[in-house]
């Protein structure tokens, strides 16, 4: 048929399709609607997987979808891996004698509406996949409404614990000055954003860098903060630019303010801590991690820790593990789990107190943000935690709902895996312990 032909038919062709009665839409891809987190649970069907490595798209990860649901779940999948051994005997968690079922009836009010924990946990909103809580080293609760126990879930930035702990047992251990300015063990940063910075600032997050974690800057490849998620390969570039390399991007970081003014969030300073922990003691970080922590913990089951595309560890976040062996690492801050080996009780002591120093006490912004999501203000964060309450007790998130809570004065853990926006859960925390301190002084 010639142009002509083609041109004379087009009349027709919209009368007929205009005086048809309308087609019935395509029925709805089953894989393409928001899976309930149950499915993780269940075990990924070989179909659902294919679709998701298929689609693969970093950018999908923003979103706590489906894509996240299945990546939390098999980072190696999509993003190289370095593995993390476990080392020697498990360190058993039996279950406590007494039941945790008034823990579970506990009820907290938030923007959603009043819920116990058991309902939290059931409601579809929530999407919480794992939630475990010991105490004096006992399962209390267990539960897993989206992932199965053996499963290896994504850290995210719970993961700068491992980094913090490390560089706390260095400082104690006299292998680092945390009064020396951090481009002292790594001169390649001289001139940097990063010069002046001592050990203390960037541990704590008071080091000034100008790259703060925020939604805008992740989405500009060309912020400080950008540029180094870009280099990760968390996020991938659409302009056809490459990405600088890991090292690379931290050393083009420029400084906002004086170190030492302000306690501000910002995950380069972690990955400057693991630089600085392969520079000091001559192994890669995930080698340390293995050797300090993970062979310590009494682990069942091999950590992960995430790499760049050129093969340096993502340390602010890429770390997955057993949620079991998460509430493990978690015990080394309690009276039943700590060990000298890992942390002396004088490290431990410093790294966890409340009056240690005053950065935190300035980040107004910060304070607020955690006091909306816990329901009470922190008075401190050190070593990499988000919070210390004049409690005592320590509290670090993870991106998309992940958490670790403990009480070293209850001997409490709370160790729980999600991918979510909805953060209620952080709601439960505080008064789960405060729970468990009024069971004990009805105690005879």
């Amino acid at each position: 048929m010639n142009a002509m032909h083609r041109l004379a038919c087009l009349p027709l062709l919209a009368g007929l399709l205009f005086a048809a009665p309308a087609a019935a839409a395509p029925p709805a891809d089953p894989l393409d609607h928001l899976w309930p987190v149950a499915v993780a649970r269940d075990g990924f069907t070989a179909q659902r997987s294919e679709y998701l490595l298929a689609g693969f798209d970093p950018f999908k990860l923003t979103r706590a979808g489906n894509q996240a649901l299945y990546s939390y779940l098999n980072m190696p999948a999509f993003f190289p891996h370095h593995l993390v051994a476990a080392q020697g005997e498990i360190t058993t968690l039996p279950p406590r004698p007494r039941t945790g079922a008034h823990l579970l009836s506990l009820r907290v009010e938030a923007a959603q509406g009043t819920l116990s924990l058991t309902e939290l946990l059931a409601d579809p909103q929530s999407r919480v996949q794992g939630l475990l809580i010991l105490q004096r080293g006992q399962v209390v609760v267990e539960r897993y409404p989206g992932m199965r126990r053996e499963d290896s879930h994504l850290w995210w930035s719970v993961a700068k614990l491992l980094a913090g702990t490390i560089v706390a047992g260095l400082l104690d251990e006299g292998a680092i000055d945390g009064n020396r300015d951090i481009v002292a063990y790594l001169p390649e940063f001289a001139g940097s954003g990063w010069e002046g910075a001592s050990v203390e600032h960037v541990l704590n997050m008071a080091s000034g860098i100008d790259a703060l974690d925020s939604a805008a800057g992740y989405a500009d490849p060309d912020s400080g903060i950008g540029r180094l998620i870009y280099a990760e390969g968390i996020l991938q570039r659409s302009d056809g630019v490459e990405a600088v390399g890991h090292d690379r991007a931290l050393q083009l970081m420029t400084s906002a303010r004086p170190p030492g003014t302000r306690y501000e969030y910002a995950s380069p300073n972690t990955n400057m801590l693991a630089l600085l922990i392969e520079r000091v003691t001559g192994r890669r970080y995930a080698d340390v991690v293995q050797q300090r922590i993970w062979s310590r913990i009494g682990a069942e089951g091999d950590g992960l820790l995430g790499l760049s595309p050129d093969g340096r560890p993502i340390a602010h976040g890429m770390y997955s593990s057993r949620l079991r062996d998460l509430a493990r690492f978690g015990l080394l801050f309690t009276p039943s789990g700590q060990r000298a080996d890992v942390l002396s009780k004088r490290a431990l002591a410093r790294m966890t107190d409340p009056d240690q120093n005053t950065h935190f006490r300035t980040a107004t912004a910060a304070i607020d943000h955690l006091h909306a999501k816990l329901g009470e203000r922190p008075v401190n964060a050190l070593a990499q935690w988000d919070a210390i309450f004049a409690d005592g007790d320590l509290f670090k998130s993870g991106y998309d709902g992940q958490a670790l809570y403990v009480s070293p004065q209850q001997d409490l853990v709370i160790a729980v895996f999600s991918t979510s926006k909805d953060k209620r859960i952080y709601r439960y925390l505080r008064p789960l312990a405060a729970a468990v301190a009024a069971e004990a002084d009805r105690r005879p």
